[in-house]
């Protein structure tokens, strides 16, 4: 069994092996097949099991590599939001409602009051599994984040996510970032007021800005996943309302002072306050009534009693509260009285009764299903498509309204009408008119819209609902066109986008990234506003807003430029997307989202709030001309578009790339959220399978493994046989070079070498060569084992041949960068080296795990478990099941409560296996939970180089 920690081991010297690295990389032209990461792995592997270094060396090193990293990411983190000073936000914003105010005539009045009365932007808060760090490291990172620098100490907090996650957690975060934007809303709105005063007098306090708006779908998205019933969204619903409530009501109260004493403003926020406290009141009742229903306590009846009974106290509009801020501003002769309270009022106006907006998702396939159970028969038998959609739109145009009630709502199983249900009560009880989106993803058909408007009409909610389509996957991008064009054909989709005043639609960035690379799916997504842009125009709907809600991630390979948060949203809706819609006179408004845990950090004090507000309100100015020679160049754009597109997509398909995403799978990881890694009806068989996996954990493997392909690879098949054309354009193009500096980044952070390093693990010649030496002669039965049992796993040669496919394009790539002038990573940078380092730790404690894996004794097959399906979980790092199944075999007596004086008759024997499986637990499993553990933590460690999870 490997050896224990030796009394001397001393502390492992971290410049030393960025030397030795630095070293080994300069010995690769005269050995090209040296790998610099695998060769320290395996130096350090081999002086742990001699017990020349302990696996305390390797912790400690780790965890102060882990801990550089991670202030490294809050200082991008700071530049990335672009926070230099709340002092700088408030001035920079005020200059630019400045630069809107210049004209004080009425006209100038009007078109400041029209460009303000409309938001353009908006933020929403998502629940993607990206909870990789704990809620105690993300306020860390945060503070090392405001202050800029950090005192060099170690952290001390665990790169781990916190136990637990789940929903009720998630929305505990959620809500704390929701309450740093509603802070950093108000503040902006007191900014706007100020200088909206200063170039218009009074007549600024009539004004009813909509800067912009912010929305959480967390606790009502159920694509995906079933855990959410209908009572668990409701009742977050309640509370949002109560919070929301309560925070108007401390806000209004803190203005007491500012508003005086005269008896009209007594009366006034007496008023104000009373109706709060009613109203607040009320909802916790209805909370109260809803907790309270269970086996041993009230009925669901008695629930639906207490909220559906006729009361007057509960709010379920704004306009009462709203009516009452007017009075009380109308009033008050203090102008920053004035200011003040219309900021909470504006606060109020833009959120409603909640804490923020809301939106709710299911898949277009619950949507089909529900409607075909809805009319009891296939409903496509023997209809052309033409004729099914005759059929449905008969229906919306005929439909009779239905009620629901609680017990209806209760009962109903269809995922997709029961949401509808849902939204019909939200509307009864909690709030009539904020508007929710219904998002439908995987939507590749407008049958499926307007399944979901018949719905909507059913339920009474079609006035206060906008339906969007998700246009993620390549077929939905490319008919994604199409689809809003067939919809504008049928008059009750008009009639119905006409009336709420918006055409919604979401595009996604993860799954499109997954299946045709990133670069690939940002132009597909453009060509896609594009193509909306004119169809709006065509359809004649000049008044109705197009609505493009950009769902991607914090990390390159979901979307998200590395830049700071302009660029960011400059990369995600280009100026040419929105100059399109401006040119034809047809307003637009872009929604981005903040996804999970990485997301949150943007929000995650005031200052962060305001300063990512204040920008992404900005981000709405009219664009200029759109003057780019890449929009002038179609040809070029479109041509390496889809050589882009079909370079991934051969990678997509290469053995080599399922084989890497497989070889451990999701196991490196640590659990990041509550909703399931695996997709319902998958099979341990899928696990590499890049078309069944999620993209969050498809993106984080390939940034465990060291090299994002679907970001960095493909440039040089997408250049073709136009390079010089394609460089000169990279040159002057701002949009074309926001692309490349998004490979160029990815590049400078991702090193085939390790993928090789990981693929070595799984070489039966390594572990062969390890025992044909006899330098480790305790543990060569280890690595004959090994060796043996690997013999017929193809996992090593498949991932070194996909490096290989990749470093061919890599030639390309660094020679196309050179020639732009970018930097690609060529030479290590010392955050390379970290990350290098970091690789080749875990890679030691890898090995480690195989080698305790072939000291695994063997035991007779329980529950159909053999000794080889231990061995092969163990070595995909199934750990935690591997452990579970040891134990049960070999138990440990940790209870031994001998006593031989009891006893007058004497044995000399002792039963061996109280202290040989004692000896499995402390030379073998608990050496092997340790080891994974710190894989996992080391694993955060790398994804603070790429700035977030997956």
């Amino acid at each position: 069994m490997s050896k224990t920690r030796s009394a001397g081991s001393a502390t492992l010297d971290e410049q030393a092996l960025r030397s030795e690295l630095k070293e080994l990389r300069a010995q690769i032209p005269d050995r090209p097949a040296l790998n610099p990461i695998a060769h320290l792995a395996f130096r350090l592997s081999r002086q742990l099991e001699a017990g020349d270094i302990s696996f305390d060396d390797l912790k400690d090193l780790a965890t102060r590599l882990m801990d550089s990293a991670c202030v490294h990411r809050a200082l991008v983190l700071k530049e990335q939001i672009g926070l230099e000073s709340d002092e700088e936000t408030d001035e920079e914003f005020s200059g630019f409602i400045a630069n809107h105010a210049k004209d004080t005539s009425d006209a100038g009045f009007e078109a400041f009051q029209k460009r303000f009365g409309r938001a353009r932007n908006g933020i929403v808060f998502t629940a993607h599994p990206t909870f990789g760090l704990s809620e105690e490291l993300s306020n860390r990172i945060a503070e090392i984040a405001v202050s800029g620098s950090c005192d060099g100490k170690p952290l001390g907090i665990p790169h781990r996510p916190d136990p637990n996650l789940t929903l009720d957690y998630e929305r505990g975060r959620v809500q704390s970032a929701i309450r740093n934007l509603r802070d950093a809303y108000t503040d902006v709105l007191g900014d706007f007021f100020t200088t909206a005063h200063a170039a218009y007098g009074e007549r600024a306090f009539k004004l009813k800005p909509q800067l912009a708006t912010f929305a959480s779908w967390v606790g009502y998205d159920l694509d995906g996943r079933t855990d959410i019933n209908w009572a668990f969204s409701f009742t977050v619903r309640l509370r949002e309302k109560a919070d929301a409530l309560a925070d108007i009501r401390e806000r209004f109260l803190a203005l007491k002072e500012a508003l005086g004493d005269e008896p009209e403003m007594v009366r006034l926020q007496r008023q104000v306050t009373g109706k709060l406290d009613l109203a607040i009141a009320a909802v916790e009742s209805h909370i109260k009534a809803l907790e309270a229903v269970g086996p041993e306590g009230k009925t669901l009846a008695d629930a639906a009693n207490v909220i559906s009974q006729s009361d007057q106290h509960n709010l379920t509009s704004v306009e009462p509260l709203l009516a009452l801020f007017d009075q009380v501003v109308e009033t008050t002769s203090d102008v920053k009285a004035k200011v003040a309270v219309l900021s909470v009022a504006g606060l109020l106006r833009a959120t409603g009764l909640g804490m923020s907006h809301i939106h709710v998702r299911v898949n277009a396939v619950q949507i089909n299903n529900a409607f075909r159970a809805f009319v009891h028969e296939s409903w496509t038998r023997d209809l052309t498509e033409r004729q099914a959609q005759a059929r449905i739109v008969e229906m919306i145009d005929n439909v009779t309204p239905e009620t629901v009630n609680f017990e209806t709502l209760d009962l109903e199983n269809a995922t997709a009408i029961r949401q509808f249900a849902l939204v019909a009560q939200i509307m009864k009880h909690v709030d009539c008119d904020t508007p929710i989106r219904y998002l439908i993803a995987e939507c590749e058909s407008p049958h499926t819209i307007l399944i979901a408007l018949y719905f909507a009409k059913l339920f009474g909610v079609s006035d206060i609902v906008d339906i969007s389509p998700l246009f993620e996957t390549p077929a939905a991008l490319e008919t994604g066109q199409r689809l809003v064009e067939r919809l504008l054909t049928v008059q009750a989709y008009r009639d119905h986008v006409t009336k709420r005043g918006r055409i919604a639609v979401q595009t996604g960035y993860s799954d499109a990234g997954r299946f045709i690379g990133q670069i690939a799916a940002g132009l597909a997504h453009e060509r896609l506003h594009h193509g909306l842009a004119e169809v709006v125009r065509r359809s004649g709907l000049k008044d109705v807003e197009t609505l493009i809600f950009s769902t991607h991630g914090e990390s390159m390979g979901r979307g998200a430029h590395p830049g700071n948060l302009r660029r960011r949203l400059r990369y995600v809706l280009p100026g040419e997307s929105r100059w399109r819609f401006f040119r034809a006179g047809l307003p637009v408004k872009h929604e981005t989202s903040f996804q999970g845990g990485d997301g949150y950090l943007y929000f995650a004090n005031t200052s962060f709030a305001k300063r990512a507000l204040a920008t992404i309100v900005m981000s709405g100015k009219d664009p200029g001309a759109g003057e780019d020679p890449f929009y002038t160049d179609t040809n070029l754009a479109l041509d390496f578009q889809l050589r882009l597109r079909d370079y991934q997509q051969q990678l997509f398909a290469h053995p080599g790339y399922r084989a890497l995403l497989g070889a451990f799978g999701a196991n490196l990881l640590f659990k990041t959220g509550s909703r399931p890694v695996k997709r319902q009806g998958d099979h341990h068989s899928d696990r590499g399978d890049p078309a069944r996996m999620r993209a969050i954990p498809n993106n984080a493997i390939l940034q465990q493994f060291g090299y994002v392909a679907n970001v960095v690879a493909g440039l040089g098949a997408g250049v073709g046989s136009e390079r010089e054309r394609f460089i000169e354009l990279a040159k002057q193009s701002q949009r074309l070079r926001s692309l490349i500096e998004m490979i160029a980044r990815a590049k400078q952070l991702s090193s085939l070498y390790g993928v090789g390093a990981n693929a070595v693990i799984f070489d039966p010649g390594f572990w062969a060569q390890r025992a044909s030496w006899g330098r480790e002669t305790h543990l060569d039965g280890a690595f004959k084992f090994l060796a043996e049992h690997l013999l017929e796993d193809d996992r090593a040669g498949q991932i070194i041949g996909l490096a290989h496919f990749l470093r061919l394009d890599a030639i390309e790539l660094h020679s196309i960068l050179e020639e732009i002038g970018l930097e690609g990573g060529k030479i290590p940078d010392d955050h390379r080296l970290e990350l290098d380092l970091l690789q080749a730790i875990r890679a030691t404690l890898i090995m480690r795990i195989f080698i305790l894996t072939a000291q695994l004794p063997r035991f007779t097959p329980t529950n159909e478990v053999t000794h080889e399906e231990i061995v092969n979980k163990a070595l995909g790092l199934e750990i935690p099941a591997v452990l579970q199944v040891v134990r049960q075999a070999f138990p440990r007596r940790v209870d031994d409560t001998r006593d031989d004086d009891a006893f007058a008759e004497q044995a000399t024997y002792l039963p061996k296996g109280i202290d040989d499986y004692g000896r499995i637990e402390t030379e073998i499993l608990d050496p092997m939970e340790q080891a994974y553990e710190l894989v996992r933590e080391i694993g955060t460690g790398i994804s603070h180089h790429w700035g977030a999870f997956g």
